[in-house]
């Protein structure tokens, strides 16, 4: 047992980086001289104009923020479409009101050197500002997102936010409705310099789609320049055992109160997987090994384009057309060994599989929002989206002295989404917001299988058709409210009709309500104590329903469900945050009816079939750490999250009841030092320990990745030399065990790389926050 000067000494070292940045204090609220604005960039400097820190506004105008103890600092005030400003302050100073005015100033006599600070840090969000951050320079969108602490993406699309798993993808606003394979190919298509911020939102107000487990992700793109044009060229090539490159543009040109802006990127790469499984049947003495190669030709080209128009001081008008082509052909040479209680295999099956796959993403977009006066809003939203796959496959199977089978697939898979939505804002008063809004989204599938043999014709059995249709009709009304100075509270309940039918299979109806709550209590200067509440749905995804099988080989194949029902959860979270620097959280989820892959065999034969199914119940408590924008030293910044989670699910096979938990262990860490003549050193690492999924047991995984970046003529030109999973640690190894069988999944991707992106920027301008969905002053009441 530690001694009480060993737990002693030991909370001292622990509590020591805290103290070792203590900083002063400054306090004041920003206005239009009538409304609070919110999301005011807020720059902190020292009198000879070096960076030392930044923050932004609340929804009530509200900004408070820490520096170290100089005598005296700048504050620079500036928001898109007002008047920038600068004051001159003293240490642990609380500001009268300032006020910004509606006009053009530029101040050509600041130059502010260093950089702003990447993570912004507010209870149930976390918004990471790329360029700041360093982390959008190499390649794609998905390489990106795969550095960012508190993000882990598993091999098969799978993304999890905090160490949960069921976090919503979201861009500017607007969900993706992609998961798995489908989300990745069209986060690797994104080139990474396109976008802005991404926010971390663990608990989404009332005003968002209540569906999605564990939050969601949401992808701001670079949209809004200052007047004139702006151009951004990028090409990426990295190399494992293949090569992949990126290749992209962007144009954004703004003039007066119109903004026009493109991105368009092309990808080509060869991907490579190598696969190992056993699996013991139950109630048998067969065992079965499976080795496989499979190699993926991959290319994609992504198109986005869009205009801006502040047709006056009450109405603004914007349009966007995105559109993603993705191919992949993939070439498989499986061998299955049979073992019948024997040593050796007593017979092998050699399975050849080539496939061929095109998508076709397509969405377009309109908005409009007009001001009735400075207190009320109007805003409203339609958006589309078609997806198109065909799927084109060709097996050949021969087991040892036996003939050849042969089996073709023909897939097609059309997806049609239409959504509506419109919104109201009220400022009541200075310190009472009030947002409400309807939302309809109409979704439409149809989907046809047909798979034949020279054989045998037809297979009826794998062949299938399914039509699908799904609508959602929502209400909501969300309120935030300052009580004191210190304490004020965001709450609001959602309202969600689900109507979904598949005219041969089932017609199913249900109403729930999703209440959200967040409190916020104000310690002191330094400390803010938050209580967070959220209940959300996770409807079966496209890919689950579809009764589909998908032919592996003889033995394995993996097909949807039909019956699966939505999972509820309930997350709850106490933080608190500790000088916008340090936070430390303790979170609980409970999740009814989640959906997890399970492994089946089919009655009468050794056919292994992977399917969603429905547990009975999830629960997981976890605690958190997250210290970020850390100065060790002038030259060394860091942020570090690290979490421990214990995950427990239940469910009952055949009325015996099974259990499924662990304690799992995260780290991320990312690291950038700054050296002489604008060199800067990255490096970046995760853990992720054992974790319960379903049925199943994820086995631990980690990267180290290093980067080194130059910036040459005046910041136009940018190499960025990486090298990416430098030990070839992110294999992913599954474990399982059932009544049915038990087994182990074993694969490794060729994720070691090593490439170099250029990228030349010409005229670039001050970007500023994205105005797509919400502007300025309202979009921070949609994040609890």
């Amino acid at each position: 047992m530690m001694s009480p000067d060993k737990f002693t000494h030991t909370c001292m070292l622990l509590l020591l980086p805290i103290y070792l940045f203590a900083q002063g204090r400054v306090t004041g609220k920003v206005t239009d001289g009538n409304i609070p604005l919110a999301d005011v960039n807020i720059t902190i400097l020292t009198t000879d104009t070096n960076y030392i820190t930044n923050a932004q506004t609340d929804s009530l105008g509200i900004y408070t923020f820490q520096h170290k103890n100089y005598d005296s600092v700048l504050l620079h005030f500036s928001l898109m479409g007002y008047a920038n400003k600068m004051y001159s302050v003293k240490t642990s100073t609380s500001l009268q009101t300032i006020i910004l005015t509606p006009t053009s100033f530029t101040m050509d006599a600041i130059t502010i050197t260093g950089k702003r600070s990447p993570y912004n840090i507010k209870p149930g969000i976390t918004t990471v500002d790329l360029s700041a951050a360093s982390t959008g320079s190499d390649g794609t969108l998905l390489n990106t997102l795969g550095k960012i602490p508190g993000v882990l993406i598993l091999n098969n699309g799978t993304i999890l936010l905090n160490g949960q798993t069921g976090a919503n993808v979201m861009i500017n606003g607007k969900p993706t409705y992609l998961t798995g394979e489908n989300l990745v190919n069209l986060l690797r298509s994104i080139p990474a310099n396109s976008v802005d911020k991404i926010d971390l939102i663990s608990h989404p107000s009332a005003a968002y789609d209540a569906a999605g487990t564990s939050g969601f992700i949401n992808i701001q793109q670079k949209q809004k320049t200052k007047n004139g044009l702006q151009l951004n060229i990028a090409s990426n090539i990295e190399a494992g055992i293949y090569t992949r490159q990126n290749q992209s543009f962007s144009a954004r040109f703004q003039h007066k109160h119109f903004t026009i802006y493109t991105d368009y990127s092309f990808y080509k790469g060869t991907d490579f997987m190598l696969v190992s499984s056993s699996r013991q049947y139950a109630k048998t003495d067969l065992n079965l090994n499976m080795q496989a190669q499979r190699k993926f030709a991959n290319s994609s080209q992504y198109f986005k384009s869009g205009i801006d128009y502040q047709c006056s001081d009450r109405l603004s008008i914007n349009t966007y057309l995105s559109t993603n082509w993705f191919k992949r052909n993939k070439n498989e040479l499986a061998i299955s060994d049979f073992y019948h209680g024997l040593p050796a295999s007593d017979s092998t099956l050699h399975t050849v599989n080539q496939q061929h796959t095109q998508q076709t993403n397509l969405s377009a977009g309109a908005n409009f929002a007009y001001k009735f006066n400075s207190k009320i809003k109007w805003e409203n939203t339609f958006n589309i989206l078609h997806f198109l796959q065909d799927d084109q496959s060709d097996q050949n199977s021969k087991m040892s002295h036996g003939n050849t089978d042969v089996l073709k697939g023909i897939m097609t898979n059309n997806i049609n989404i239409y959504t509506f939505q419109s919104d109201m804002y009220i400022i009541v008063s200075d310190d009472l917001t009030i947002q409400s809004g309807i939302k309809t989204t109409a979704i439409n599938i149809k989907s046809n299988a047909q798979y034949n043999s020279p054989q045998s014709g037809q297979d009826e059995k794998l062949s299938s058709s399914f039509h699908y249709q799904e609508n959602v009709y929502a209400g909501y009304m969300q309120t935030d409210k300052k009580w004191t100075p210190r304490f004020s509270t965001a709450a609001g309940l959602r309202f969600e009709y689900t109507n979904t039918a598949s005219p041969t299979l089932f017609r199913r109806s249900y109403a729930q309500l999703f209440p959200t709550l967040s409190a916020k209590y104000q310690i002191n200067d330094d400390q803010v104590l938050a209580c967070l509440y959220s209940r959300r749905i996770a409807r079966p995804n496209y890919r689950d329903l579809n009764p589909f099988t998908e032919v592996n080989d003889r033995y394995l194949q993996e097909k949807g469900n039909t019956r699966l029902q939505p999972t509820l959860i309930n997350n709850m979270e106490l933080s608190w945050l500790l000088r916008s620097q340090y936070v430390f959280s303790i979170l609980y989820t409970i999740q009814d009816n989640p959906i997890t892959k399970s492994y089946l065999t089919e009655t009468g034969s050794q056919t292994t079939i992977v399917m969603p199914l429905n547990l009975g119940r999830s629960h997981a408590i976890s605690i958190k750490a997250g210290m970020n924008n850390l100065k060790p030293s002038t030259w060394w910044t860091t942020h570090l999250n690290v979490s421990l989670a214990y995950r427990t699910f239940y469910w009952s096979e055949f009325n015996t009841p099974y259990n499924n938990y662990l304690f799992t262990p995260t780290a991320q860490v990312s690291n950038q030092f700054t050296l002489s003549h604008q060199w800067m050193i990255e490096a970046t690492g995760y853990f992720n320990g054992k974790m319960a999924e379903g049925q199943a047991i994820i086995g631990e995984m980690g990267a180290l990745s290093l980067g080194l970046r130059k910036n040459l003529l005046e910041n136009k030109l940018s190499i960025y030399l990486y090298a990416n999973d430098i030990f070839l640690t992110t294999g992913q190894h599954i474990q399982l065990n059932n009544s049915v069988l038990s087994g182990a999944y074993r694969e490794r991707r060729d994720s070691r790389m090593a490439g170099i992106t250029l990228s030349w920027h010409l005229n670039a301008g001050n970007l500023t926050k994205i105005t797509d969905k919400k502007s300025n002053w309202e979009e921070s009441k949609r994040m609890n």
